[in-house]
């Protein structure tokens, strides 16, 4: 079979896969305008804690699941910031990139001519959107970035109460108000989504391929071994990709745990975002570091990549990140997932890495396997090994396509009723060692951790108090005593039959010897 053939049979495959998609979405959002949410789906293998190691999680409303950010706010489960928008992009794009071969939206010129493959794709690509998917349009532009007075961090003093206990700060306080790593041996501890880091070490903002994104979060700090790597993917991506260098969104704080805003992972300094935005010719100022948004790879039907915003350098640099043995994971939106497939060549087994997932259309997520020496790092289940371009891929860009079809429709939806909100992660909820991490150097900390300690003692103490006097309560009476010594208490003839206490049921007037059914 020729290249050619193969290319518009799988062309042919995303035409009839969209109608479908596009049509499901609609009967959905139908279905779900007295529910106001979209329900799971089926479950992928895999899919499960691909984010945050922990169970899966539950999936967003339509709207939601269209508005991710490039950097933090959740893929990863937390409560999210509106997305930036996407202007167009004032960073060149590499001079040897060309647009990529695979399925791609033919919303804008390709950048340059394209090779005799793509040209053959392009006539197996649909140009139009089919009947029922006409009705899908450009999501609303997403507020810009918050500036970095509204992203600086309150005060660890601040008075915060959770699950209940007066004075008791969630761990995220803790965690992000310190802004130094702990003079410890560097180790990842805890999971992903429920743990801390010592020893870390800061990305340096500005380097020879590379500059750091939202200096005002201090998130640029990751385990020794994560920040190597991301200096070595913006090495070679340069050198070997032709990719300009790397803008680096978050790693992780200075000494992990929760954050304040954004991410429900990135808490063992594993974690790292990359922007899909390559790095411009010149050094940012601080002030467009905070303001600057990501550009996103989606076409304006939400649902595919664009054609005049992908290049081949996108797809290289996602691949050399898999190729790295101490990644074990990257995250990318599915319509990029699918993109790589098609434009995978002989060598596929890299794509075994990368997974698809809400979000990530402004930046891709890498993660790193728990390194060497950290004992008490939990990791992730392995990925299978499965490439994913399958039955997988297909059930994603179901998702997606339904998301984006019920964002659109004029139907009314009455507001869900409002779920109980999640109480944040304290202190005592994380590893043990994360109170040493917290600690040392830290003086300011063993006092927060002191009124912690108190106020949880106090609220056990106060639970204890109550219990025991709901048991005093509910204790039975004891029977009176006789009001004077020597006088009987009187007890009916034995004569007198008492009445049952519960009438008789009729099951249990045909069973012989028995008054209440049980005999």
């Amino acid at each position: 079979m020729t290249t050619a053939t193969v290319l518009a049979v799988a062309a042919r495959r995303f035409s009839q896969g969209a109608f479908a998609i596009i049509t499901a979405g609609v009967v959905t959002a139908a279905m779900l305008a007295g529910a106001g949410q979209l329900g799971a789906g089926p479950t992928i293998p895999g899919d499960k804690a691909e984010v945050d190691g922990g169970a899966m999680p539950t999936f967003p409303s339509a709207a939601a699941a269209l508005q991710t950010p490039a950097e933090p706010a959740s893929t990863d489960g937390a409560s999210l910031a509106k997305p930036p928008s996407a202007p167009q992009s004032t960073t060149p794009a590499p001079t040897n990139a060309a647009p990529s071969p695979a399925v791609l939206s033919p919303t804008g010129p390709s950048p340059t001519a394209p090779s005799t493959a793509t040209a053959e794709m392009a006539t197996a690509i649909p140009t139009t959107l089919p009947a029922a998917q006409s009705t899908i349009v450009a999501p609303p532009a997403p507020t810009g970035s918050p500036t970095a007075a509204a992203l600086a961090a309150p005060s660890p003093a601040a008075e915060v109460e959770t699950d209940g206990t007066p004075g008791l700060k969630p761990a995220k306080v803790l965690f992000g108000g310190v802004k130094t790593a702990a003079p410890l041996a560097a180790r990842a501890i805890g999971s992903y989504a429920k743990g801390c880091l010592s020893g870390a070490k800061a990305l340096p903002v500005d380097g020879p391929q590379w500059q750091a994104m939202r200096l005002s979060r201090n998130r640029n700090w990751g385990h020794p071994q994560l920040v190597a790597m991301v200096q070595k993917l913006a090495k070679d991506g340069r050198e070997k990709d032709g990719w300009p260098g790397l803008l680096v969104g978050d790693l992780s704080q200075p000494r992990g745990g929760p954050m304040l805003t954004g991410h429900a992972s990135h808490q063992i300094g594993l974690d790292a975002d990359v922007w899909l935005t390559p790095m411009p010719d010149r050094r940012l100022s601080d002030a467009e570091r905070e303001t600057m948004s990501a550009t996103s790879m989606l076409a304006d039907d939400a649902v595919t990549v664009a054609r005049d915003k992908w290049t081949d350098g996108h797809l290289n640099i996602i691949k050399r990140a898999a190729t790295y043995p101490e990644v074990e994971r990257v995250l990318v939106h599915p319509a990029i997932k699918q993109v790589l497939c098609f434009a995978a060549k002989d060598d596929r087994s890299w794509l075994a890495k990368v997974r698809p997932y809400w979000g990530h259309h402004y930046h891709f997520h890498i993660r790193m396997g728990c390194p060497a020496g950290s004992t008490d790092c939990q990791p992730q289940v392995p990925t299978s090994g499965d490439e994913g371009c399958g039955s997988e891929l297909d059930d994603w860009l179901k998702r997606v396509g339904n998301a984006a079809a019920a964002a659109q429709q004029p139907i009314p939806v009455p507001p869900a009723k409002p779920a109980k909100e999640k109480p944040p992660i304290t202190l005592d909820a994380l590893p043990g060692e994360c109170r040493v991490v917290l600690e040392t150097g830290n003086p300011s900390a063993k006092a927060d951790i002191a009124a912690a300690d108190a106020a949880i003692a106090a609220a056990a103490a106060k639970r204890d108090k109550a219990k025991s006097s709901v048991k005093t309560k509910t204790q039975p009476a004891a029977a009176p005593a006789a009001a004077t010594a020597g006088v009987a208490v009187v007890k009916p003839p034995s004569a007198i039959p008492l009445p049952p206490s519960a009438p008789p049921s009729a099951a249990a007037a045909a069973v012989p010897g028995t008054t209440s059914g049980r005999p």
